[in-house]
């Protein structure tokens, strides 16, 4: 019986799960590349959730990492010294705001700028 032809990405990744793992039937390939994919696609999809997570603030956070107090913070946000929030609703009928972790970056990192100048 003649092999696949495997392309490159295919060979990487047949080589990956032979380096870790030890085949004494080969019967069992197709049930263990299985499980690994099925195993693969857990791992992307808790990972996409951490990064959907991560990609938000809370005003706690903001307040942990800037130093800057609630009352002061708001008063910037009134004043258009920082950036807007986004305004979320939740299940008890109530807004939470948020912000993108893009937008307290950059708003940061143009601080940074202006210190330096």
């Amino acid at each position: 019986m003649a092999l696949p032809t495997l392309n490159r990405d295919e060979q990487i990744r047949a080589n990956e799960w032979l380096a870790k793992n030890t085949v004494t039937n080969y019967k069992d390939i197709p049930r263990n590349i299985r499980h690994a994919a099925e195993r693969l696609i857990e791992d992307a999809h808790r990972t996409q959730q951490r990064l959907h997570e991560e990609l938000y603030i809370s005003s706690e956070k903001i307040r942990k990492i800037t130093t800057i107090g609630r009352t002061k913070l708001y008063e910037m946000i009134k004043n258009e010294e920082f950036p807007k929030p986004i305004n979320m609703e939740n299940d008890k009928d109530t807004t939470r705001k948020i912000w993108t972790a893009s937008s307290v970056y950059n708003w940061m990192q143009q601080k940074a700028e202006e210190r330096n100048q």
